[in-house]
């Protein structure tokens, strides 16, 4: 990730230069995942996701 897209996906997240005094990139980053991770736990109620199964993980 280069600094542009950093700062870019900081603005999506509604991080201001100012808060990036107070956070650490690590932190950043988790908000970032957790952002991305909405979406999962909507589609997970429609069924289009599913718990994997040890068969899953046997073919991997």
């Amino acid at each position: 990730m280069t600094t542009a897209l950093f700062l870019l996906r900081c603005v999506e997240l509604g991080i201001s230069i100012r808060d990036l005094d107070l956070l650490t990139i690590g932190m950043v980053i988790d908000l970032m995942v957790e952002k991305g991770n909405d979406s999962v736990e909507e589609n997970s109620e429609r069924g289009s996701v599913r718990m994997a199964q040890q068969s899953d993980f046997d073919n991997f």
